[in-house]
């Protein structure tokens, strides 16, 4: 596993330029707007201090408020197989969704029997990172990588859904508007055959760029939305540090302001080389800014708001049942390999 493999994906406007003013975006007949549902379900975990999972008290309010563990592929192969089953018995009775990588293609399927099928891990989702690297999938390469994953013992009743992070790269800002999920064909059909998508989003870098990313996100969920897909939106720190909390805070208002809510959450860092005082490890859910303490916070900020509807809940087992923007400068995204 190559931690510290990185990629610059885009340049940002600098933080200290003014935001445009944000245009909300017509609703979409059908969505979170219409259906009130239960709240949608919160997943967390990440790569900087991912081992603290382990410990109980690190996340028992969490967990005993439903949420659920997400194992980033970097940060699960760091822990040694005590470790691993420490910390599926103290999610046993809750969700668990993983993070794999896309290429190579038939390099994953063989990762996932040795390091998750021996485990009796019966996921949630799968987020998979077909668009890392601003990687344009076909979807004959789609179809191909979820076939190995089914052969190599993910179940059909989980869903297998593509990371789509085609709006966070710089080569791809000035067209933006013109490459919408509503009016890409390839896009739809990889998201139509998947079932649904995951949107990789951290909610300091979403108000620092150009509305015509919002705009870009607001499309995917209410297109998603409108046909009863699947959809997950991440949220992690890159450059928000201790503001972490109220940056997500003020994500979530928005989404729901804007009738956009995804149907569950994942809430993870991607550092691999953590500062001693970075504030954004997997932590302690009483310490705000950490990744547990954020996926408190999103359960409680969550039960304010509903749901869009979907067609299937996240597993709840009784056994067993990570994309990376960390420490970034304000004006660039940085993505480590998953890997």
């Amino acid at each position: 596993m190559n931690k510290c493999k990185w990629m610059i994906a885009v340049l940002l406007f600098a933080s200290a330029v003014p935001l445009p003013a944000s245009e909300p975006v017509a609703p979409v007949e059908g969505t979170a707007a219409d259906t009130a549902t239960a709240p949608a379900p919160v997943f967390t975990g990440g790569v900087a201090g991912f081992a603290s999972i382990v410990r109980a008290e690190h996340s028992a309010d969490y967990r005993a408020g439903g949420g659920g563990l997400y194992l980033h592929n970097n940060g699960w192969e760091a822990l040694d197989d005590d470790q691993r089953r420490q910390a599926l018995t103290l999610f046993a009775d809750r969700p668990v969704a993983i993070e794999l990588g896309f290429h190579p293609i038939d390099g994953w399927p063989a990762l996932y029997r040795r390091a998750y099928l021996p485990h009796g891990i019966a996921p949630a989702f799968i987020a998979a990172n077909a668009f890392a690297g601003n990687n344009l999938p076909t979807p004959e390469q789609w179809a191909r990588y979820t076939r190995g994953l089914r052969e190599a013992g993910v179940g059909d009743d989980t869903p297998i859904l593509p990371t789509f992070e085609y709006a966070n790269f710089g080569e791809n800002l000035p067209t933006l508007p013109d490459n919408l999920l509503s009016g890409r064909d390839d896009f739809q059909q990889i998201v139509l055959d998947a079932g649904g998508l995951v949107l990789d989003t951290p909610p300091q870098y979403f108000f620092a760029r150009e509305q015509a990313y919002r705009d870009w996100v607001l499309d995917a969920l209410r297109w998603c939305h409108a046909r009863g897909l699947y959809t997950v939106v991440i949220v992690s720190p890159h450059a928000s540090g201790e503001a972490f909390p109220d940056d997500t805070d003020r994500f979530v208002d928005y989404l729901a302001e804007h009738d956009a809510m995804p149907a569950a959450w994942v809430c993870e860092n991607y550092e691999p080389n953590p500062a001693d005082d970075y504030p954004n490890t997997v932590g302690h859910e009483d310490a705000r800014a950490t990744t547990l303490g954020v996926g408190l916070r999103l359960l409680q900020r969550l039960a304010e708001h509903s749901a869009p509807p979907k067609d299937w809940e996240p597993k709840q087992k009784g056994q067993a049942s990570c994309r990376s923007f960390g420490g970034a400068e304000p004006s660039a995204l940085f993505r480590p390999a998953v890997g």
